[in-house]
């Protein structure tokens, strides 16, 4: 109930961001589209990274959750470059991946979620990768058929967030049984504790990473 009304009050935030407000009004320009995707190729680059942190700070009775966490973070690594090619064919003009920079509000939801992983039994980022994982799944497929429509736009640039929001509803599954694990195994007040408030802070975090975009 408590990641619901987090969620609720998120999406609601998430559609008065001027990125989606110029999405679904169809009037995204090319170079804000651009501009968008340097700011955000390198923050998906950094999730597999804090997720195998994670997973290496999973001690017991937690530890079996390793895998899991470990199995998302594989599905994911390489998926930064499929965005990167997706920028490159827009007419993205860096050619260096490297040479790209987080916006302020990814720098600190990149630096909050390093954070988190660093600690012992970091069972709180589930809260986190609800948040992110269901952007994946429950925004993207909403505004990805605005996003099409955006004048000046490649029509052929879109391939991350298409297979982005297919692949999210395995992922939250996998989430699901995560959270079976990590509530059925140690202090369930204290791991829901933590997840609610990660995810709240992973919400305000990742608002602040979208109103900076364009």
């Amino acid at each position: 109930r408590e990641l619901a009304e987090i969620w609720h009050s998120y999406r609601s935030r998430v559609w008065r961001t001027p990125l989606v407000q110029a999405i679904m009004q169809r009037e995204l320009s090319l170079e804000q589209y651009l501009t968008w995707m340097e700011c955000w190729i390198p923050q998906v680059r950094e999730g597999s990274r804090w997720m195998r942190i994670a997973a290496a700070n999973l001690r017991e009775p937690y530890a079996g959750l390793a895998g899991i966490v470990e199995a998302h973070a594989e599905d994911e690594h390489l998926d930064y470059n499929i965005l990167f090619e997706d920028y490159r064919k827009a007419g993205g003009r860096q050619t260096d991946i490297d040479g790209l920079r987080r916006n302020a509000g990814g720098d600190a939801l990149n630096s909050y979620m390093h954070a988190r992983a660093q600690e012992t039994n970091p069972v709180g980022l589930l809260g986190g990768i609800y948040v992110i994982e269901g952007t994946g799944q429950r925004v993207i497929p909403h505004v990805l058929p605005n996003l099409r429509r955006c004048p000046g736009i490649p029509r052929d640039v879109f391939k991350f967030l298409h297979y982005h929001g297919e692949n999210d509803v395995a992922h939250l599954r996998r989430w699901m049984t995560a959270l079976d694990m990590v509530l059925a195994c140690g202090d369930a007040d204290e791991a829901s504790a933590q997840i609610v408030r990660t995810a709240t802070d992973t919400a305000e975090l990742y608002l602040m990473q979208m109103r900076d975009s364009v």
